[in-house]
């Protein structure tokens, strides 16, 4: 498949989204950057800074900050830690993860499946990712990925947000489609498309979400 026609399928799928949302879902732009750096005894660390443009692209939801640890045990296992900071509105909201990686070859693809259990200590009703109070989730992500080129790569995920408390019910999802182009040794462009639908006995709405993140490998 050419470069073209891929990134044809991609801006079709978030146009073919974006023009069906109703007026209970919300188009928003991601926009970020992070840096990774290997250290010895498979050792990773990445920070990464975000910001949301939401309301259909109208106004500016705040400032993520994110910080993860990762620890390689074997060729296929690892586990790993996440602190998010959420500065939205002159608020602070604090949100930790503790999860782990599993990696299997298929042909020349790569599926990865990662459990992770997240904690946030404050909420804001108006992201989808949190409450009015104080939350946890269960994470079950499955990414498929596969080298198109030398230079591209695509990837593809699902991922339940399973709620924690006495019914433990899937809460939302979140599926990504994107591709990483490298641009030079040390820099990844990475274009994606996010659907998190989500479904209550109330209501149900969805968010459509274009992003960019700019890669750093160090």
């Amino acid at each position: 498949m050419s470069i073209k026609k891929l990134v044809f399928i991609f801006l079709t799928v978030i146009n073919f989204n974006v023009l069906h949302a109703q007026s209970n879902n919300d188009t928003q732009l991601w926009l970020g950057v992070s840096a990774k750096k290997k250290f010895n005894h498979g050792f990773l660390s990445k920070f990464q800074y975000r910001t949301r443009i939401i309301d259909d692209i109208t106004r500016l939801r705040g400032s993520f900050l994110y910080f993860t640890l990762e620890k390689k045990l074997s060729k296929s296992f690892n586990v790993e830690t996440n602190y998010r900071l959420a500065l939205i509105e002159n608020l602070v909201y604090h949100r930790y993860s503790l999860g782990f990686e599993i990696e299997e070859k298929v042909g020349k693809s790569k599926l990865t499946l990662r459990p992770l259990v997240q904690y946030q200590r404050l909420a804001n009703a108006i992201d989808i990712e949190t409450s009015q109070q104080a939350r946890s989730f269960f994470r079950p992500r499955l990414t498929w990925e596969t080298d198109l080129t030398k230079k591209v790569e695509i990837y593809a995920y699902v991922e339940p947000f399973y709620k924690i408390d006495n019914n433990f019910n899937i809460n939302w999802w979140q599926n990504s489609l994107g591709l990483k182009y490298e641009v030079y040794q040390k820099l990844k462009l990475n274009p994606f498309f996010i659907w998190q639908p989500r479904t209550t006995k109330k209501n149900s709405n969805n968010n459509y979400i274009i992003g960019v993140d700019f890669e750093f490998n160090f």
